[in-house]
């Protein structure tokens, strides 16, 4: 590692070295890889360290945290920047900025977000007090997935549509996880860290995910998304799907000619359309699981974007639409902070209100399916005639087609929404996977009796093999009446800000939580009921707060 300072075993946090921002040359600020190749290359993660490094020299008001260590022990930096510069989070809260994280990198092969995210470090140290750094609090995992970054092989065998740079790493992190289906589950490292050191710490109220898209061949430079999830708090889900990126893509059309839309692939339309002697087709987005990071983000009650540059322009050209992007989406949180603000706290807020009173609780989704906002014009590359090799860069020739928008996703089945759930002691893995997510677990210190639901699983699905798992699917029912449960169980109460994330890790049905992943191990067997109980009636008992086994103690830093 090559920081200016000892890294410390947990974090880092270097000083701020050099001169006052407003007296420093601007041809003092860092350029990354990219730039000084002339995008004919990407950087390493040596370029990375060195480039903060750099910025910090140059009198960057930015610290450096360590997340802890990637598959393959490299150590995962994280940069805070703001002015003036805030040591820990609750001087962050009380600077009464919004906090934005950045991470790029997640799929290694997808280079541009990690090149923009550093060009945007060193502009907005660049432009002192007075810019971006005076109204927002910065948070920046410019390189998440190291080990993938660092296999770097021939874009054509990595990454064969992408349109440069000549080499890139790939998707899978050094255990060969995608991190894009780990946040529920949070098996890796780089996961871990970021739930530990971010989400858990710093809880940002904004989150931004760069990626590249390789799938359907369309007209736009860049492609996006909001949190999908229903479960997803409504002003959370209205201001960033109807407010927020509506307006970015207005403006950055008028400004740049930039032309941007809502992330998806042309597929055959479901349903009766395609039942038809000829399909309709439809623009259809990513699924709605909590398991893809901005869905995560979302059912933590906080607002989250995906960005998606289009593989098949020029690197340099996507490197520039991912920048133009995460700084208008950071402009626009700037310019309405007091806003940004009322929503992540309302929706802790809704939250806990709706765990005191479940009566008042809407049911949540547990199935879902996609949703259409109506038809509208995709642009789709003229096709070639067959055998014609797919060009590279901007498509010379788009047709305008009119077809279904299937950009959101509805509830087909829901849950009530309970007080608390209450957890065997015996499900430590499960306890483990709460804990790491920052959900308050209390361990009763007595008997407890009162009017529970239970679940009898009727039916057991093992789906086939994904993400080293045979994602478990449960079917059954409900049964109310008078329990007893003994001390040492656990308690999760949803009156907290993590209640919706909580209930989509723990209610039975659900196709992402601790029964789908197989946290709960053998237990599940058709004919037995599920082993977590949940209430809708206060608990009132005595109790501990993450004790016991919810996390061994070997596991607890990294």
């Amino acid at each position: 590692m090559m920081f200016p300072l000892p890294v410390t075993r947990a974090v880092t946090c270097v000083a701020l070295i050099g001169a006052f921002i407003a007296t420093v040359s601007p041809q003092t600020w860092p350029k990354t890889r990219a730039e000084k190749t002339e995008y004919a290359e990407t950087s390493h993660y040596a370029d990375v360290i060195q480039f903060l490094r750099e910025l910090q020299t140059a009198g960057g008001p930015v610290s450096v945290e360590i997340l802890g260590k990637s598959a393959e022990g490299k150590e995962m930096p994280l940069v805070i920047a703001s002015y003036p510069p805030v040591s820990t989070p609750a001087e962050a809260k009380r600077s009464g900025k919004p906090i934005v994280y950045i991470q790029a990198n997640i799929h290694a092969g997808e280079v541009e977000g990690k090149e923009a995210a550093m060009a945007i470090l060193s502009r907005l140290c660049a432009a002192g007090p007075s810019g971006l750094l005076g109204k927002i609090v910065l948070l920046v995992t410019p390189i998440y997935n190291i080990d993938g970054n660092e296999k770097f092989g021939p874009v054509a065998r990595n990454r064969p549509e992408q349109d440069g740079p000549g080499m890139v790493g790939v998707r899978p992190n050094g255990q060969g996880l995608d991190l894009n289906r780990d946040a529920i589950k949070a098996e890796s490292p780089e996961t871990r860290g970021v739930l530990e050191h971010v989400y858990n710490t710093w809880d940002p109220d904004v989150m931004m995910d760069l990626h590249t898209t390789d799938g359907t061949r369309h007209g736009w430079e860049l492609t996006y998304a909001p949190p999908m999830n229903p479960d997803t708090d409504p002003g959370i889900m209205h201001f960033t799907r109807d407010q927020l990126l509506p307006t970015i893509r207005r403006e950055l059309e008028q400004k740049f000619g930039m032309l941007t839309f809502d992330y998806g692939n042309v597929e055959r339309q479901r349903g009766q359309a395609a039942q038809a002697t000829t399909p309709a087709r439809a623009w259809y987005t990513y699924g709605e699981e909590g398991r893809y990071c901005t869905h995560y983000v979302g059912l933590r009650g906080r607002i989250s974007i995906l960005s998606e540059a289009t593989t098949f322009i020029p690197f340099k050209a996507r490197v520039i639409a991912t920048d133009r992007f995460v700084t208008a989406i950071l402009e626009y949180v700037a310019a309405h902070t007091r806003q940004v603000l009322d929503l992540t706290r309302g929706a802790d807020t809704r939250t806990i209100a709706w765990g005191l009173d479940p009566s008042k609780a809407p049911e949540l989704g547990i199935r879902f399916d996609f949703a259409s906002r109506g038809e509208e014009t995709v642009l789709l590359e003229h096709p070639l005639p067959a055998g014609s090799p797919a060009p590279f860069g901007r498509p010379k020739a788009l047709d305008k087609v009119k077809m279904p928008i299937f950009d959101r996703f509805k509830a087909t089945r829901t849950a009530k929404f309970p007080s608390a759930y209450i957890i065997p002691a015996s499900a430590t893995q499960a306890l483990a996977l709460l804990n790491r997510h920052g959900i308050v677990v209390e361990k009763l210190l007595e008997p407890w009796h009162g009017t529970c639901s239970s679940f009898a699983i009727s039916k057991l699905t093992a789906a086939r093999a994904f993400q080293g798992h045979r994602l478990i699917d449960l079917e059954g029912t409900f049964s109310t009446g008078d329990t007893s449960v003994a001390a040492g169980w656990y308690l999760v109460r949803t009156a907290q800000p993590m209640g919706i994330l909580a209930f989509h890790i723990l209610e039975p049905e659900s196709l992402d939580g601790v029964a789908a992943w197989g946290f709960l191990g053998d237990v599940l067997t058709e004919g037995r009921p599920y082993p977590i109980l949940k209430t809708f009636e206060p608990v009132h008992a005595a109790t501990e707060r993450n004790s016991g086994p919810v996390l061994p103690a070997s596991e607890r830093t990294r």
